[in-house]
């Protein structure tokens, strides 16, 4: 009779406590994010399978039976677990369901409990039934199979898939999905009935980065910087070097590296650039200032003159606006604005046609080209060029340098020759009156 009355009576109120038991309930489904790979398709960025240790503690000190037990085998299996912090879990949060013990387990970690759980005799009944209220929720974790290489290409990701530098952080939203969802509900006939909805994982990148030449760059400023340490200066041969590789046919960047490498998988570590002395004495902004240092991206955080590249443009300018002669004469320095300005060729080039003027890379033609062109011409060809422009490549963190070009209005005939050959920009957003003239 006591069995009929539990059945028809508190059954129902019973089975429910019995399903409130087991997590049937609302529980996340991580999505993957994407891929990053090479021109090639060898992988520079992907996921692995992570485990956080979780505890039901409002199940396992539903039963007295339950507390010894479980603690026992997650001593047993967890090295790292304390009695005394299992406890103070079950204590102090007696009612969660959800208590997260430890973070990011791999698999051969969390394996030997899972097989504990799940071991049965003979007759397959469990042989520790009483081991309950521990689960493992999937994550995936983000790795770069390669460590160091590319990264201010690559970047990485901190907590909730977040993106920070390079390829993760420009395409953020791109390699991120939607999380799916196991809804869990009892109907009507007190069944437990479960809605999965799938996750969305993140689309892949393939990028234009050739892994070969990318580790070649790296391996080459690495000896550069170490062939010439302490010669110059104390330290490493240069303060800043920056190496691009690009496919002069369409612009693709094939390889771009600085001389701060660091670990992708471990990027907050500061051991391989500061000492342990200066480490302990950072506070948190000095830390952090150190590690932003570390993760721009010289080749698109720097600006830097062009240099003896911007000669062609000069040339085009004189061209297209049909003010420059057939050849002019290099004796090897021109005096402009109170200044000597030398050429390449100290005792100079003699004779130079327009097109011999840039085989030689001759300062002197250059800058009698300029002051043929004028001022206004060559500024309103410097933006036609798109001179003082973002390129736009996509990557975070492009420096502005719209600034550092002269306009008609700003110049002097030094800056105008210097212009010519690609050097002094950016100087009169420093000092408005850097060069003196005579006019």
């Amino acid at each position: 009779m006591r069995l009929v009355y539990i059945d028809q009576v508190k059954g129902q109120e019973y089975e429910k406590q019995v399903l409130s038991q087991q997590s049937y309930g609302n529980q996340s489904i991580p999505y993957q994010r994407g891929e990053i790979l090479d021109t090639k398709g060898s992988i520079l960025a992907t996921n692995v399978d992570v485990y956080n240790l979780i505890l039901d503690c409002k199940l396992i000190n539903d039963e007295e039976d339950y507390v010894e037990p479980t603690i026992a085998a997650l001593l047993k299996c967890f090295p790292d677990v304390t009695e005394e912090e299992v406890r103070t879990a079950l204590t102090k949060q007696p009612d969660s369901r959800y208590y997260i013990l430890r973070r990011k387990l791999k698999y051969d970690e969390i394996e030997e409990f899972q097989k504990l759980q799940a071991k049965t005799n003979k007759n397959k009944k469990k042989v520790n039934p009483n081991v309950q209220g521990v689960w493992f929720e999937k994550e995936y974790k983000r790795v770069y199979p390669y460590n160091n290489l590319a990264s201010k290409v690559l970047g990485f990701t901190t907590s909730g898939n977040e993106g920070i530098g390079g390829l993760e952080d420009y395409y953020n939203d791109t390699l991120n999905g939607i999380d799916g969802r196991q809804y869990g509900y009892l109907n009507t006939d007190n069944n437990v009935e479960k809605t999965i909805k799938e996750p969305v994982n993140g689309n892949s990148l393939v990028t234009t980065i050739d892994l070969n030449i990318q580790k070649v760059i790296e391996e080459k400023i690495a000896e550069f910087q170490n062939e010439y340490r302490d010669k110059e200066k104390e330290g490493d041969g240069s303060q800043h070097t920056g190496i691009l590789v690009m496919n002069p046919q369409n612009g693709e960047i094939l390889g771009m590296a600085d001389n701060f490498t660091y670990d992708l998988n471990n990027p907050w570590d500061l051991t391989n650039f500061c000492t342990p002395e200066e480490i302990a004495s950072f506070k948190e902004e000095d830390r952090l200032n150190k590690l932003n240092y570390i993760w721009q991206n010289f080749c698109i955080t720097y600006t830097y003159e062009p240099g003896s590249t911007a000669k062609p443009f000069t040339v085009a300018t004189g061209l297209e606006t049909g003010k420059i002669k057939d050849s002019y004469y290099c004796d090897g320095v021109e005096k402009i604005g109170g200044y000597d300005i030398k050429c390449i060729n100290r005792s100079g080039h003699g004779m130079e046609s327009t097109e011999k003027a840039v085989v030689d890379s001759c300062n002197d033609a250059l800058m009698q080209m300029a002051a043929d062109i004028g001022k206004e011409d060559f500024y309103k060809y410097q933006n036609i060029f798109n001179f003082g422009l973002r390129t736009n490549i996509d990557l975070p963190g492009e420096t502005r340098t719209d600034g550092l070009i002269y306009t008609a209005d700003n110049t002097n005939a030094t800056s105008l020759a210097t212009n010519a050959f690609g050097q002094n920009y950016g100087d009169h957003a420093f000092k408005t009156d850097y060069f003196q003239t005579d006019q």
